[in-house]
């Protein structure tokens, strides 16, 4: 059984929290569509090196849907529950989602309380625009795509955006490929399910949490989508005083490798490591590897 607490953000609400091992602190930023409970595996391996510090996002697992949600919000609690916890520095690691709460905490904060910082799988800027070719999707994700997952978000189609998500993050692809964004809600399902997503369980575990979900969580993850998708954070690693390093896949689905070569060029005294024969989900599709990874540098 998991021993969630609760501690008091800066705007007033509650947010689910677990400390979970012993050693340097480790505070992780979980993905969309993840949550305490889905990420308990990675907190088991991690346990023995690390105490390991997570919270349920807004919206997310035990946390309830608030007034104030989005990725500066999720920055915001995660330096309040390390005031909270008494945490001086920990190690932060971000996960797709979690990374980009890392990015704006750097806006917002600096290194504050950072002692090393471990990126995994992320783009700081998803839309591909103007000479920018290293966002979502290896580069096939434009503005007028953003433009048409907010409307379907604001039409009721949440379903049908999630889908589409999913079906791009699952499946190994390579730059070159483009994506395929027709189909209805029932069609991208049938076609997710014909392509036979490489790990089933994996699968099944990011369409429980990303596409069925509650109403509350549907409208919470168009805020997450819009400071995510539709900002650009690539200002952040001039601001990155900590050793740092970058986790990504190859061949990739959701970024291309390029977009961690990019990072790790642009970032002084960075390291790059690479889970190969991987796409977005790669931190469960070789979690040994990544877990080698975290500890090596973290420790």
């Amino acid at each position: 059984m998991i021993d969630y607490k609760y501690f008091t953000a800066d705007d007033g609400e509650q947010i689910a929290y677990v400390v979970i091992g012993e050693g340097k602190p480790l505070l992780y930023f979980h993905g969309m569509g993840s949550t305490i409970e889905s990420q308990m595996p990675l907190i088991e391996m991690l346990k023995d090196s690390f105490k390991v510090v997570m919270f349920d996002q807004r919206t997310f697992g035990k946390t309830e849907t608030t007034k104030n949600v989005g990725i500066p919000q999720s920055a915001r609690d995660g330096h309040a529950l390390l005031e909270y916890l008494g945490i001086e520095k920990a190690v932060f690691l971000g996960y797709s989602m979690g990374a980009c709460d890392m990015f704006s905490y750097l806006q917002q904060f600096g290194c504050e309380k950072m002692e090393k910082a471990i990126f995994t799988d992320m783009s700081p800027k998803l839309i591909n625009e103007d000479d920018w070719k290293l966002g979502l999707y290896q580069g096939w994700y434009t503005r007028e795509r953003y433009e048409e997952d907010l409307e379907l978000m604001k039409t009721g189609n949440y379903k049908q955006f999630a889908l589409l998500l999913a079906e791009c993050l699952l499946f190994h692809e390579n730059p070159e490929n483009p994506r395929d964004f027709s189909g209805n809600e029932a069609e991208i399902r049938q076609r997710i399910q014909d392509r036979k997503p490489p790990y089933q369980l994996i699968a099944d575990v990011l369409i429980n949490g990303l596409v069925d979900i509650t109403p509350d969580h549907m409208v919470s993850n168009q805020a997450y989508w819009e400071t995510m998708a539709g900002r650009d954070y690539r200002d952040v690693f001039s601001k990155i005083e900590v050793p740092s390093m970058f986790v990504a896949a190859r061949p990739g689905s959701g970024y291309a490798p390029a977009t961690a070569e990019w990072m790790h060029e642009h970032t002084a005294g960075s390291v790059l490591k690479w889970i190969d024969n991987a796409g977005h989900m790669c931190g469960a599709e070789n979690r040994p590897l990544w877990v080698s990874y975290i500890k090596e540098f973290g420790a």
